[in-house]
């Protein structure tokens, strides 16, 4: 990724000799960038932007660019799942192919040690074993004097909960692991959402990377520091305060939803935190466990819960307790996740409504979508929305190495991307430098938006949940003064996206300051951009009303009175 950004600041800096053609780092039709930026943690380099009146705003370069002689169908094309295995063979005869393509995928099987009760260890569990589910942290811990998190305020309607669920290709087949494994977490039941007899409607969260629920997020916590060279580095965590950075503000997030109205259900996914498994990286079967877990709730098979009142259930008990004692084919359903977890709502988004696939077994096919009727739609925070053809150059051959090699599939193929069409509505939330370690993820979501009725928000900063405080995110002083708004605010919009076909950078306009978890931040978040400076630039807001301060209500369905739309969006 260097050498990319690197190549990209050159050249912007440095003139060309007469008669030669600057180096590339856009694809054709999209504009050349104006401006360079610094940008620290966790870049440490300067970056490529684009002016917008006094500001530069960077941008991770796009990894792949398109090939001489080919169009934008190369990201379709290329990178299919099919088109990986057509590949797969030549590298495996390669030996440097080979030894890299295996080096690179070993660390997505590998055990993620957990964190949560490193700092605490009262809550300290054994993911395998049996759990007393009270053992388990719940929202009222985090209403502590050193937390004192919004989300503390859901204890009274939050059950604990464990679904059961089968082990992954990989630990079946190579650790010889049978049996069955438990997701662990919280049910947060809402008010209901809606302007008339408001509606249950559920919102089903999935956690980024090896990030665990109940992990503690002290804000005493200085996840970012300057080493001697200058440069912005992680500092190692747990760290006597902090189990986990930036959980605090996933929970926001939960409980932002919860407060909407939404039934709101998050668990550790398999592999991390207070849930079992090995590896936490199969994607595509972490998708199918949404799935089980509607399925659960309705039915009670392999479910346990702790109620609010202290009562423990299990099995038949358990059925029909949550989800209003809907079926898990009625109640509306909302999938998000960031990061890694918005990987697993794109999988389980193509199958519901394209094919449902299994790329991890060597006799996997594909059968028929799953086709039910009440997922409304998906929430992508920092998405990677396009897939392997956005991502480094021989992260395809990782992707053929994992699922070949050792069962597992974790990044998304273009498969996906080419059947956004089928796909019901999706938001896709993503910071104008997309996500650390980048891997290009808003320039894929530009081109996957423009094959879907899919909307795109690019606030001026990181993603909303992110290793670094807010103080370190894009848009504060860590990164050379860029004024900027905070995260994406959640909601769930239907309609035109703001950034549709082959629209560059230049027709993004910025959207409103985003909803975040803590009234002290958001009231910075305010001072710092000014609620002018947001109206001035345009922004997508509800039709019933919204504003930098109270965005509308997401909605759970595509009611006409209640639809989001776009103004002042070029696409």
């Amino acid at each position: 990724m260097k050498p990319i950004l690197a190549a990209a600041a050159l050249a912007l800096l440095s003139a060309s000799p007469a008669g030669a053609e600057p180096p590339r780092v856009v694809n054709p039709g999209t504009p050349a960038p104006d401006c360079v930026f610094h940008v620290n943690y966790d870049r440490n380099a300067d970056l490529p932007g684009y002016r917008s009146g006094p500001l530069c705003l960077p941008f991770m370069p796009t990894n792949q660019l398109i090939p001489e002689g080919k169009g934008p169908e190369f990201y379709i094309e290329h990178f299919s799942d099919a088109a990986l295995r057509r590949r797969w063979p030549a590298c495996l005869a390669d030996p440097a192919c080979h030894a890299a393509a295996l080096a690179d995928a070993k660390p997505f099987i590998a055990y993620e040690p957990r964190l949560t009760g490193r700092v605490d260890p009262g809550a300290a569990v054994d993911p395998e074993g049996d759990l007393d589910l009270r053992s388990i942290r719940r929202p009222g811990y985090f209403a502590a004097p050193a937390y004192n998190e919004p989300i503390a305020r859901a204890e009274n309607r939050t059950h604990t909960v464990e679904f059961t669920v089968p082990r992954d290709s990989y630990e079946r087949l190579h650790l010889q692991k049978q049996g069955t494994i438990k997701l662990r977490g919280w049910y947060l039941e809402g008010a209901g959402v809606g302007g008339g007899p408001r509606r249950r409607a559920l919102v089903i969260l999935n956690n980024g990377g090896g990030s665990e629920l109940t992990a503690i997020d002290d804000p005493r916590s200085s996840p970012v520091r300057t080493d001697a060279a200058g440069r912005s580095v992680l500092n190692p965590q747990p760290d006597g305060l902090s189990e986990q950075f930036g959980m605090r503000h996933w929970r926001g997030f939960a409980g932002v939803l919860n407060d909407a109205g939404f039934d709101v259900l998050v668990t550790d996914r398999r592999g991390n935190g207070i849930s079992g498994g090995v590896a936490g990286f199969n994607t595509a079967e972490q998708a199918r466990d949404m799935f089980r877990e509607l399925d659960q709730m309705e039915t009670g098979d392999g479910l346990r819960l702790l109620t609010p009142s202290g009562a423990m259930l299990a099995g038949h008990d358990a059925a029909g307790r949550l989800m209003a004692g809907l079926r898990a084919t009625e109640i509306p359903v909302v999938l998000a996740g960031y990061s890694r977890g918005s990987y697993a709502v794109a999988w389980a988004m193509h199958k519901n409504f394209v094919e449902d696939c299994d790329r991890d077994v060597p006799d996997g096919a594909c059968g028929p979508a799953l086709g039910r009727p009440n997922i409304k739609g998906a929430i992508l925070y920092g998405p990677n929305s396009a897939g392997l053809g956005y991502r480094v150059a021989g992260h395809d051959m990782v992707e053929a190495a994992l699922r070949l090699e050792y069962n597992t599939t974790y990044y998304l193929d273009s498969d996906d991307v080419r059947e956004h069409r089928q796909v019901a509505g999706a938001d896709d939330r993503q910071g104008h430098l997309g996500l650390r370690r980048g891997p290009g993820r808003l320039a894929g979501s530009l081109p996957a938006g423009a094959r879907a009725e899919r909307d795109l928000r690019v606030p001026r900063t990181s993603p909303p949940r992110d290793a670094e405080p807010r103080e370190h995110a894009p848009g504060r002083r860590a990164h050379g003064g860029l004024r900027g708004g905070g995260g994406a605010g959640p909601s769930v919009r239907a309609g035109r996206p703001c950034a549709r076909g082959p629209a560059g950078p230049r027709g993004i306009q910025p959207g409103p300051l985003g909803t975040d978890d803590s009234p002290d931040y958001r009231q910075r978040q305010l001072n710092r951009r000014g609620v002018r400076a947001a109206r001035a630039k345009g922004r997508c807001e509800g039709r019933t009303g919204g504003s930098p301060t109270h965005p509308a209500p997401p909605t759970a369905d595509r009611a006409p009175g209640r639809s989001w739309s776009c103004r002042g969006c070029r696409g």
